[in-house]
């Protein structure tokens, strides 16, 4: 649609420039790209220390939230700890705040 067509619609004026709208598309498409590779199959778990490497963060945080917060899931194998995947994801949709 050219960009004629489109100042002729209803709220063309509340629209955003194309330049805001490529930045949007672009950071969706990394987004999409980021959550596509977590999503393959199979059941994947980390240590306490390849879950800090993950969130970029100290080991005391991640105990802090397993042990303390009691906000992240765990599994016991044997002595170890494992934290799936999928309770991982559902931490950090969890801990998510929008910033405006």
């Amino acid at each position: 649609m050219s960009s004629e067509a489109l100042s002729q619609l209803p709220f063309a004026h509340l629209m955003p420039p194309p330049e805001a709208a490529l930045q949007f598309h672009t950071v969706f498409i990394e987004i999409l790209t980021v959550l596509q590779q977590l999503n393959q199959p199979g059941i994947r778990v980390y240590t306490i220390p390849e879950t800090a490497d993950l969130l970029k963060c100290k080991i005391r945080t991640v105990k802090h939230h397993l042990y303390e917060s009691r906000d992240l899931p765990y599994l016991k194998v044997g002595r170890e700890v494992r934290i799936r995947e999928e309770d991982l994801k559902q931490f950090l949709a969890n801990q998510l705040t929008l910033c405006l």
